[in-house]
Parts: structure tokens; C-alpha cells; sequence
């Protein structure tokens, strides 16, 4: 009797233990989110393809099949950008709302590429770069579905080529034809989720290539026998790359630029490449100029231009000055209703939102008078060696993208 009573009292005992534990332990069930879902399954698959690659070839062909599984006609042109418009029944106005993300990616890596998911996060080099093409697969995906109704058509551009690249033509030559000149265009970035650019600034990226004959005279100066130097030559022979590398990014850093707070430089690589027991006959400089509207940049190229031109006369070196990317900057005026609506759709949203300034790609639309800006969908960070998403962000992207296209369409600007 007294046994029956105390193991009753233990299976009690247990019974409320264990349910204790299991409300401590308890996981919350996973949000369904099957169209986040597919946007980062695209965003994988994307980062592994190589890249850059000329016109982006297996990209574009992953992303053409995608649209041909959704029953999208598309076009191209001849450098291989890929065009898709998306009709509205209810289009009263012809012009579209223009979404566009660039393909190719700088920082692939064949393993680091390879991306890994826990429970959290997403991982992968260059992730971040496809997340913006991925963004606009889903937008499609949505549209198809009937889940997207608007009253305006979408047009989606996904561009092989660098946004900053300064042989890129895409944005002037789709604004020659009439059936694409949008009335407004929204530039889909991987990240930061959150992030507004109030005030986008023009961004110029230079690389300065220095370079000298490799004469017999220098290979005697360079060459030292059993690791001592001859007693009638100097000990360390005269590095005339490196220090003229050296000296052109201290004139440049120590330069007046044009307007106070206007114009900032920065020194992104300094780089002299050597071999075992030579002094380096080939080096490069990457400067970065970020400047403000109402900077003339073509005389801030001419400025730099003329500094290191001036340095390297009198010299053998050979010097080579190319840009290698180039954004506008933009206008604050223009953007000021556009920028008001995505702060709104943010806010109702309840997503963190954080102003910034800094170069943008949207800004090319700044000239024809185009409200235009970039959003990311998601947080994480990008890193050396690969990228990191957080999962759980992805969701809240694809619906702000969403919402602000939907909202645009509809209320205008």
C-alpha cells in the first residue's frame, strides 16, 4: 500500500518534471517561408558557377532556364544582359518599374564558393553578390503566382556586366528604347537589410600600374654573391618602383581636393611585386575617390592624372593610369519621395532602418531625372575568405522588395 502510494507520487513527480523540461527545451517550429526558401536555394546555386566569366555565360544560362520553367519570355542583347518584362492588365501607364541586380561576382572562389547552411546562417564566397539576381527570380515567382498584382508592368534586368564597371553601357542603351525608359528603378542588393542611402556620393576607383626595364645594369645591382654585397656597389640597390609608388600615394593623400568634406581619397592597395633576390620591378597603386554632386568628375581624374604624370617625368618608369570603376553620384531631390516610401514600407515592417551615405549604382538614373535607389535583402556580412547570411533575414527582404514594388506601382511617386 505504502509502495503503491510512493510510486504514484514518482510517476507525479516525473510527469511534472518532464513537462517542465520540455517547455524549457522546447524549439519553436520553423517559420514556412517556401519562397525565401528558393530564393536562397537560387543564391547558392548561383555562387558556385565561376565568375567573372565573359558575358556571364552559365549564370545567364541558370537564371534562362529558371524563367522558362516560370513560362517568362525574355530577351537579350548583344553583350548578353537579360531583359524580362512582366506584364499588368491593369497598366494604364506604359513606363515600368525597373529592378535590376548584376550576375557576375568578383569574389568566387572554387571550395570557399561551395556554400555550407547550419541552423542560422548561410555561408559561401561572393553569396552576398547573388543574392540580388536570386531577389529577382522570386519577384518573377511571385508574379506568376498571382500573389504580385500591380498596376504597372516590372521590368527585370539582369546585368552580366560590373554595375560600376565604366564600359558598361546596359543603363544608357536601355534608356534609348521608349518600351523600357522605366519611371522609376530600384537596384536589388545582398546586403544590408535596413540600409538607406540618403545621400549617394560618386565614386571613381583608379589603378595606377608602374613598371621598369629589367636591364643587365640592374640585374648586376640586384644580384648579390653569397648574400653579401661587392664593397664598391651600395648595399641595397635603388628600388625606384616601390618608391615611386610611395611617394605618388603621399602627394595624393596630401592634396587639397576640391571643396572641403567634397572629395575624399583613400589608398585601397599598394602592391610591388618582387622575386626571390630582386628588388620589384613592377608594382600597382588603387586609389579611391569618392566625391559629391556638383564635383566635376572628370577634373578630379584630369588633377590625379597631372600629379602622377608630373612624379614619373625624368624617370624610365612606365606608368599606366585606367579606371577601373566609376559611379555618379546622385540627387537627393529626385530620390526624396522614393526614399520616403521605402522608409514607410520599412517602418510598417518593423525592420531596423539605418541612414547612410555612399557610392550607389542606382545613381546612374540621377541624369534623366529617374527616382532611383538600392536595397539589400538581407543581413550578415561579407568577408575575406567567404560570405555570411543570416537565414531568418532573407524572408523580410523578399517581402520588402515585395511590398515597396507593390506600393510603387500603385501610389506612384
Amino acid at each position: 500500500m505504502v509502495f503503491s502510494k510512493i510510486k504514484k507520487l514518482g510517476f507525479r513527480l516525473y510527469n511534472s518534471l518532464a513537462g517542465k523540461a520540455a517547455r524549457v527545451f522546447h524549439r519553436p517550429r520553423k517559420v514556412k517561408a517556401p519562397l525565401a526558401d528558393m530564393l536562397l536555394a537560387d543564391a547558392l546555386r548561383l555562387a558556385e558557377i565561376p565568375s567573372p566569366t565573359p558575358g556571364e555565360e552559365q549564370r545567364a544560362v541558370f537564371v534562362l532556364e529558371r524563367l522558362k520553367t516560370l513560362g517568362l519570355i525574355f530577351n537579350t542583347d548583344d553583350e548578353g544582359n537579360i531583359l524580362v518584362r512582366l506584364h499588368s492588365p491593369q497598366a494604364a501607364d506604359e513606363r515600368p518599374l525597373l529592378l535590376f541586380a548584376p550576375l557576375g561576382s568578383g569574389r568566387w572562389h572554387p571550395l570557399e564558393s561551395l556554400s555550407r547552411l547550419d541552423a542560422q546562417n548561410a555561408l559561401g564566397a561572393g553569396l552576398a553578390d547573388t543574392l540580388g539576381s536570386a531577389a529577382l527570380l522570386s519577384l518573377a515567382e511571385t508574379f506568376v503566382a498571382g500573389k504580385l498584382k500591380n498596376c504597372r508592368d516590372l521590368l527585370l534586368l539582369f546585368a552580366v556586366r560590373s554595375l560600376d564597371d565604366p564600359e558598361n553601357r546596359v543603363f544608357p542603351s536601355l534608356l534609348e528604347n521608349s518600351r523600357y525608359y522605366p519611371f522609376a528603378a530600384l537596384g536589388v542588393q545582398g546586403l544590408s537589410l535596413g540600409r538607406v542611402i540618403t545621400h549617394a556620393r560618386g565614386s571613381y576607383r583608379i589603378l595606377i600600374s608602374v613598371s621598369q626595364n629589367d636591364t643587365e645594369e640592374d640585374k648586376k645591382k640586384t644580384i648579390l654573391p653569397a648574400g653579401k654585397a661587392p664593397p664598391d656597389e651600395p648595399a641595397e640597390p635603388s628600388n625606384r618602383v616601390t618608391d615611386f609608388l610611395i611617394t605618388a600615394a603621399r602627394e595624393l593623400l596630401n592634396l587639397p581636393w576640391e571643396g572641403e568634406g567634397k572629395t575624399d581619397l583613400y589608398i585601397r592597395c599598394l602592391e610591388a611585386e618582387t622575386l626571390f633576390g630582386r628588388t620589384p620591378l613592377e608594382g600597382r597603386l588603387e586609389i579611391e575617390l569618392d566625391f559629391s554632386a556638383g564635383s566635376s568628375p572628370e577634373k578630379l581624374f584630369q588633377t590625379l592624372n597631372t600629379v602622377v604624370e608630373t612624379l614619373a617625368r625624368g624617370t624610365d618608369l612606365k606608368i599606366k593610369i585606367r579606371i577601373t570603376s566609376f559611379i555618379p553620384a546622385g540627387d537627393i531631390g529626385i530620390n526624396a519621395p522614393l526614399t520616403a516610401l521605402l522608409k514607410t514600407v520599412m517602418k510598417e515592417q518593423r525592420i531596423k532602418i539605418k541612414e547612410e551615405g555612399g557610392p550607389d549604382p542606382s545613381a546612374f538614373f540621377a541624369g534623366p531625372g529617374i527616382p532611383a535607389l538600392s536595397l539589400g535583402i538581407a543581413l550578415g556580412r561579407e568577408g575575406g575568405s567567404r560570405d555570411l547570411i543570416e537565414i531568418a533575414s532573407v524572408e523580410k527582404g523578399r517581402l520588402l522588395l515585395e511590398n515597396l514594388a507593390f506600393r510603387l506601382c500603385k501610389e506612384g511617386l
